[in-house]
């Protein structure tokens, strides 16, 4: 069997062709990856203090509970992972008044506001400090 190598074949025409609805990317319902906290009309804060100590406010339930959170100071990005494995970013990147400070803590509060005025939920998670140097 030889190879034709003469016959033409367009790699890139099926590129050109996508609609502006096969460009939207949907998060598959089995996916380790949750949407992100502030989005869905979640509304989220972080709070740091000079002594390291951390909360991250939020105005509507999330999906699942958090196990731990990841600080990624090179990306200035907070990961939530869940108990069961799943991933959820803050959806906003960490100011920059804020990321020295947060790099001291080793844990920090979730607390979910009803109504953005009633503290309904209160829980602590532990903060895992990540820190390349890029």
């Amino acid at each position: 069997m030889a190879l034709d190598l003469d016959d033409e074949m367009d790699v890139l025409g099926a590129a050109k062709h996508r609609s502006k609805q096969d460009e939207r990317y949907v998060i598959p319902e089995n996916a380790p990856v949750l949407p992100s906290i502030v989005s869905g009309g979640r509304d989220a804060e972080l709070m740091v203090n000079a002594d390291g100590d951390a909360a991250v406010l939020y105005n509507q339930p999330l999906p699942e509970e958090i196990d731990w959170v990841e600080y990624d100071m090179d990306l200035a990005l907070l990961t939530f992972v869940t108990y069961d494995g799943k991933v959820q970013g803050l959806g906003m990147k960490i100011h920059k008044p804020f990321r020295k400070y947060l790099s001291k803590a080793q844990e920090i509060m979730l607390i979910y506001m009803e109504d953005a005025k009633i503290p309904r939920d209160i829980y602590t998670a532990k903060l895992v400090v990540r820190n390349i140097g890029l």
